[in-house]
């Protein structure tokens, strides 16, 4: 198994290396401007200008900073009314139909009514973080509960086992997998969130960044910020929630037994 992990990382590297190439190549055969097209080598070179100029890692900071913050409130948010979803019916019905149709507002629709409501504050990027996360998580938390096999809950009633106790003991478990899946499904669309209030209403961050490329009409600096906001969102997916993810299927033996050993 680490043979084959191994493989399949020097593919996904040798993918992009060849990607990047292209992107060299057909960047250097002029089919383009510079100013619409740069070479790969030219956005490196504007993002090594902005770290130097002292404006990359301070916006970096500031739109992690927020979005941290913001989606840890929405994941606290999104949690207890999954919880309550799954448990009662009655919750369910209802409220689901409400977070699905929030679900189908675009992340960028919250930042007007945020500018509204708060202004220019930080408050606002949270308020946008919070409403953009929040239902897909309460969604997956509660889908969670509900696909949780009635025969666990059973087993565990026949054992003995009270009633305040299932939460930690079954249903928390038992829905960990949908949970955790929300959360990077929460993140992602919290991350669109932050950027698109940093677009509007922000002097600083990844989202205003590329706000002044546009302006400076500097394709360098907007395919730059583009790439680190990639580069970020598959660094969260592979090393925060995806060992999150692998250990959660580790512990409840929901990994083949020669996964163990990778």
């Amino acid at each position: 198994m680490k043979t084959a992990t191994k493989k399949a990382t020097w593919l996904v590297v040798g993918f992009y290396f060849l990607l990047f190439a292209v992107w060299q190549v057909l960047a250097s055969l002029r089919l383009a401007p510079d100013y619409l097209f740069p070479s790969p080598i030219q956005v490196i070179h504007r993002l090594i200008e902005l770290a130097q100029d002292h404006l990359l890692w301070p916006s970096i900071k500031t739109t992690l900073l927020r979005m941290v913050l913001g989606f840890l409130l929405a994941a606290a948010i999104g949690l207890v009314i999954g919880i309550a979803m799954g448990t009662n019916w009655v919750i369910n019905r209802t409220l689901k139909s409400l977070f699905l149709g929030l679900q189908m507002l675009p992340t960028a629709a919250w930042v007007p009514l945020s500018l509204l409501i708060f202004g220019l504050r930080d408050t606002g990027f949270y308020f946008v973080v919070v409403m953009s996360s929040t239902s897909a998580i309460a969604i997956a938390t509660a889908d969670g509960i509900l696909n949780i096999p009635p025969i666990y809950l059973r087993a565990a009633r026949t054992l003995g086992t009270p009633r305040w106790a299932m939460y930690g003991r079954v249903i928390v478990p038992g829905s960990l997998p949908n949970v955790v899946s929300g959360l990077k499904l929460g993140w992602t669309l919290g991350w669109h969130g932050a950027v698109s209030a940093e677009l509007i209403k922000s002097s600083i961050g990844l989202g205003f960044l590329l706000y002044m490329g546009r302006e400076l009409n500097d394709a360098s600096q907007v395919i730059g910020i583009m790439l680190l906001t990639i580069v970020f969102g598959l660094f969260l997916d592979r090393f925060m929630f995806g060992l999150i993810e692998a250990r959660i299927r580790r512990r409840w033996g929901l990994t083949a037994e020669e996964d163990l050993s990778a």
